[in-house]
């Protein structure tokens, strides 16, 4: 594939992020990003661990600790002992967590379904597809260079 190819992806790229980043902080309800994606990982998990969320959202563990603090605090998530080990802690959503995941969730889902809407009809799946196709790649590329932070070779 030519650089030129290459470089106006990457510049597309630029501009989702961009843009995302602009959608995602009217829908995330005054919490950060990275606080967003936290309480939406613990909702999927139900149940989760630090290790779960740093290996899930490719993050270490102090930087995950910090925004899983924040949150305790907010009254958001709620940390529990494991019954398998209780040397760990069990992360889960409070009630306000739970409700807050649940505005979160409707806010995204009604802005993503307009967003969908907008792309033409007859591509709507084959981008879909290939957008996960897309994330796929990446997570391959990270997960081979080890620390996330090598090019992919």
């Amino acid at each position: 594939m030519s650089v030129n190819k290459i470089r106006a992806f990457r510049k597309s790229l630029r501009e989702f992020e961009r843009l995302n980043q602009l959608l995602n902080n009217q829908c995330c309800r005054g919490i950060t990003l990275a606080q967003c994606h936290v309480l939406l990982e613990i909702e999927e998990l139900e149940n989760a661990t630090t290790s779960h969320l740093a290996h899930n959202l490719k993050l270490d563990k102090s930087t995950l600790s910090r925004t899983v603090d924040s949150l305790v605090k907010m009254d958001l998530v709620e940390r529990t002992e494991n019954p398998d080990d209780r040397r760990y802690k069990t992360l889960i959503l409070s009630s306000a967590g739970r409700i807050f995941c649940n505005r979160i969730n409707g806010e995204n889902d009604k802005l993503y379904s307009e967003v969908i809407r907008k792309l033409p009809s007859t591509s709507k799946d084959t981008i879909l597809d290939h957008f996960t196709d897309l994330i796929r790649a990446m997570a391959s590329c990270y997960e081979s260079s080890g620390t996330g932070n090598k090019c992919c070779d």
